[in-house]
């Protein structure tokens, strides 16, 4: 239930009331300052006025007398006139006497009187020392040098201002009554209108059955939105649950029927759902809901994974291509766990795992790799017999020359052959990972150089030139293996060469990588064949279809991806037809001091 703190209609009232009081308050705030400005400012032009027109008839009418007349006629008026000679003397004032006149201080130094012999005329609001009250001062220059003030009391003008702003007052506060009035009035109305549209949304709310009528009747036309609202509401909700019963019943048919088996994760790692092939799999599943799922599955490579991916953001990312898991089971079944992470992290998903059988795949697997080793391992011997014998034959003086030509591309054969069986039992040693790996600080130069010495006499043949740029910078890789790998990438590259190629071998550092590239210049490999060029057996047909077995990329993928790295082809590259990139993890300063 909504605990409430007030009825709508208080509520609704005091929110009136108080923006009545503030609309009322504030302009009367404003107002007083406002009208006492404004009847200052009007009381300043007046003053100037009648200072004009003093100075007019003072004028037109020079003489001692019509001046002394002149003030005894202004001491009847609220407004005072002082004439001020020229060395700022006052010789007439209206409410001084004449006795007390020559007694007055000299006003050669009052404000308006300075503005007034320099401007024409001059105002200011000051204090009277003469009458100690509060005056605005107008002043005009005479022809004769002399200055005629007049002065208004600010008592009059505060009076004024109070008189307007006690009228605006009493009219604020009627408009502020009428407008609580008017308030009350409406919230009453509104409160009962709103009573009777709750009695009809409850009456919704308590139906399942969302088809049901919606509001046709609303208390007043101001509701029309409102109702149309709730109806439109109402015809969603109901939409909302059938599609989502419809969705619900939809994945729980699509996730029954799949042979994979699928787990749903909680933000925390706790299992959530499943389908029935994960139930089949692991039967601890359907009894472990909301449990965390090393109980279930007890693996702890797939929990590791899970935490690192759902761990959140202190959490180190999961590498890209690493989102799989490979498990055996006790019975010998042979699993894949595939992870994905929800696009926007939220407080209901976690991670999903999808779960695939791969006993056969693996079985076939193992069983291609123990066919290529064997055989490789039984043509060895007889290819050896065959190469040995086609020497023996080659060094043999009464052997005719037609015949030891024969024996020569026999000879040649059986040796090409036997090296495409130690590649590819090299290639099965490597896959089964029974060559041990041991990465150590090494200088990639030296087995450049060594790939350099056994690829020169093939480069000589076609009149191809080796250029070499390495940084001196030492990596962690087994030396005979990166060797390995030189020599087969720049055997590829005199292969396809033009003669009088150049090949070029560049390495720089990228972070806490070293970047190998050999780049030639040869016919180049189409981009669609680029992906699949480090598989198995696999050649290009084009113009790079030389004969060979296809094995020599593959290992070196192998070798580098056993050290940790990357390799790929790029075609073209920069200014080269094709070229071949590496990468190799830089040695640690703490691993360079370690090593003798």
């Amino acid at each position: 239930m909504i605990a409430g703190c007030g009825s709508l209609q208080s509520r609704m009232f005091w929110s009136f009331a108080l923006v009545t009081v503030i609309a009322a308050v504030l302009p009367a705030v404003f107002s007083r300052g406002t009208l006492y400005e404004d009847r200052l400012d009007l009381a300043g032009r007046q003053a100037l006025a009648h200072a004009l027109l003093a100075r007019s008839f003072l004028e037109s009418r020079p003489g001692e007398d019509s001046i002394r007349q002149f003030f005894d006629s202004a001491g009847e008026i609220p407004l005072r006139l002082t004439l001020i000679d020229a060395a700022g003397r006052v010789t007439h004032d209206s409410r001084i006497s004449g006795e007390e006149v020559p007694e007055m201080d000299n006003h050669a130094d009052r404000p308006e009187v300075e503005e007034a012999r320099n401007k024409g005329t001059g105002l200011s609001l000051r204090h009277s020392n003469s009458l100690g009250i509060d005056a605005v001062y107008a002043a005009t220059a005479l022809k004769d040098g002399g200055i005629l003030r007049v002065a208004v009391p600010l008592a009059d003008i505060r009076r004024g201002a109070d008189k307007e702003f006690s009228f605006l007052i009493v009219h604020i506060a009627g408009a502020a009554v009428f407008c609580l009035l008017l308030s009350m009035f409406i919230t009453r109305r509104m409160r009962k209108g709103m009573e009777e549209m709750a009695e009809v949304v409850e009456s919704i709310a308590r139906r399942e059955d969302y088809s049901r009528p919606r509001l046709h009747r609303v208390p007043g036309r101001e509701f029309l939105p409102l109702a149309d609202a709730v109806n439109h509401m109402a015809d969603m909700i109901e939409e909302f649950v059938q599609t989502t019963g419809d969705q619900q019943r939809q994945l729980e048919t699509i996730l029954n029927s799949m042979n994979e088996g699928v787990l749903v994760l909680g933000p925390s790692g706790n299992v959530r759902r499943w389908n029935r092939a994960a139930g089949a799999l692991f039967p601890a599943v359907v009894s472990g809901e909301g449990k965390p799922l090393i109980e279930s599955l007890p693996v702890p490579a797939l929990q590791r994974r899970v935490d690192s991916l759902i761990g959140g953001d202190d959490a180190p990312p999961v590498a890209a291509g690493e989102d799989a898991v490979h498990f055996e089971l006790p019975s010998g079944r042979f699993l894949v766990a595939h992870l994905s992470a929800p696009v926007e992290r939220n407080a209901s998903l976690g991670a999903v795992i999808v779960l695939y059988d791969a006993t056969q795949i693996m079985r076939l697997e193992r069983a291609r790799r123990d066919f290529v080793s064997n055989v490789s391992h039984e043509l060895r011997t007889p290819l050896t017999v065959i190469a040995g014998c086609a020497e023996t034959l080659l060094t043999s003086d009464d052997l005719p020359a037609e015949y030891r030509n024969f024996a020569g591309v026999i000879h040649k054969h059986a040796v090409a052959l036997g090296r495409i069986i130690n590649d590819m039992l090299a290639l099965t040693r490597l896959e089964n990972e029974s060559e041990a790996v041991l990465p150590a600080p090494a200088e990639a130069g030296a087995a450049l150089e060594q790939a350099l010495s056994s690829c020169r006499e093939q480069a000589e043949a076609k009149g191809v030139t080796f250029t070499v740029h390495l940084d001196d910078v030492p990596v962690l890789a087994d030396v005979s293996l990166l060797a390995r790998v030189f020599r087969n990438l720049l055997e590829n590259a005199c292969r396809y060469s033009p003669p009088g190629g150049e090949i070029q071998v560049s390495a720089r550092r990228e972070g806490k990588e070293m970047l190998f590239i050999t780049a030639d210049n040869g016919p180049g490999i189409p981009r669609d064949e680029l992906p699949r060029i480090f598989e198995r057996f696999y050649q290009v047909k084009k113009e790079r279809n030389s004969g060979t077995a296809g094995i020599g990329l593959a290992i070196c993928k192998h070798i580098i991806e056993r050290h940790g790295g990357r390799i790929w082809a790029e075609s073209p590259y920069d200014a080269a037809a094709t070229a071949m990139l590496f990468t190799l993890p830089v040695a640690p300063p703490a691993a360079l001091k370690a090593t003798p």
